[in-house]
């Protein structure tokens, strides 16, 4: 099934980005601002872990923090990256040590904290990268990929051509420009375009299949548990409340221990987190490839 309209939600955003990235590098950074907006509002503070919301807050106020601080020394390279996140690692565990519920689910709140901060600065990298002499170019390019990839997503085909047919149409479309307009002939080379185009749209592509797989884990599980023993029929000749609850017990198979069954779990990703996922993730991952490969390839 095609993943529209958020896909092209996504495709969007990336044109006005790129945009954005052409006019002016403020603009830019009030781009940058809305995909961790959604990012640790949306999918962090929706998530279902606990910590959710203090995780989201956290990550967004380091996110916002290093933004600031590159916009304000136009600076291509990731000093302020390094010293924010070290503070926000103090700050994760801060925020376990403070909570009130028992310190339920500790690793999985911890890491969550964690991957929050550490997510929520990956986008500051496309304004590091439009720093380089020949960033405008490379930004746009790297953003072409990610929208190629998402165009592509909302098409009624299978996922893995889809995404293959995405990763082409990048290839192709910075091949194309380059040979178009002759400013990006002149800043970036053929190779390096496409190379740059591709890799940014394969780890678009990559963020769209984790989000798919989140997806499956949003719905309730069937999985095979030991459940107590329950005579069904005494039960309910004798108006045992229990036997409402063995009603949601399917095929229930004896064993020494007790009774095998397969019943429904809890979704373990909120569904509420998916759409914000799929709108900012394509950016959080392309990110560290484009500034990567801008790096090495055209500066």
């Amino acid at each position: 099934m095609p993943s529209s309209p958020f896909s092209l939600a996504a495709a969007a955003l990336a044109g006005v980005l790129a945009l954005a990235s052409a006019s002016d590098a403020l603009l830019l950074a009030g781009g940058i601002a809305i995909v961790q907006v959604v990012f640790a509002l949306g999918a962090i503070r929706s998530s279902g872990v606990a910590s959710a919301r203090p995780a989201a807050w956290l990550g967004l106020a380091v996110g916002i923090g290093v933004l600031a601080w590159v916009l304000y020394d136009d600076t291509s390279d990731l000093t302020p990256v390094a010293a924010v996140l070290g503070p926000a690692m103090l700050a994760a565990f801060v925020i376990q040590l403070l909570r009130r519920d028992g310190r339920a689910r500790l690793n999985a709140a911890l890491s969550l904290v964690v991957a929050a901060c550490v997510l929520s600065v990956l986008p500051v990298m496309w304004l590091s990268l439009r720093a380089t002499p020949e960033g405008v170019h490379v930004v746009g390019l790297a953003l072409l990929g990610v929208g190629a990839v998402g165009l592509a997503e909302a098409l009624p085909i299978s996922r893995a051509i889809r995404r293959v047919l995405g990763v082409l149409l990048a290839s192709t479309s910075a091949a194309v420009l380059v040979v178009a307009v002759e400013s990006i002939d002149e800043a970036v080379p053929a190779v390096s375009a496409v190379v740059l185009s591709a890799f940014a749209g394969v780890m678009a592509a990559v963020a769209f299949a984790i989000e798919d797989r989140l997806a499956g884990d949003a719905s309730p599980v069937r999985e095979s548990v030991l459940v107590p023993m329950v005579n069904r029929t005494s039960s309910v000749e004798a108006g045992d409340t229990s036997a409402g609850l063995a009603q949601d017990v399917e095929s229930p198979v004896d064993t020494e221990s007790g009774t095998e069954a397969r019943v429904g779990t809890e979704p373990r990703v909120g569904q509420e987190s998916l759409v914000p996922l799929r709108i900012a993730a394509p950016f959080v991952a392309a990110a560290p490839a484009a500034y990567v490969l801008g790096q090495l390839l055209v500066s």
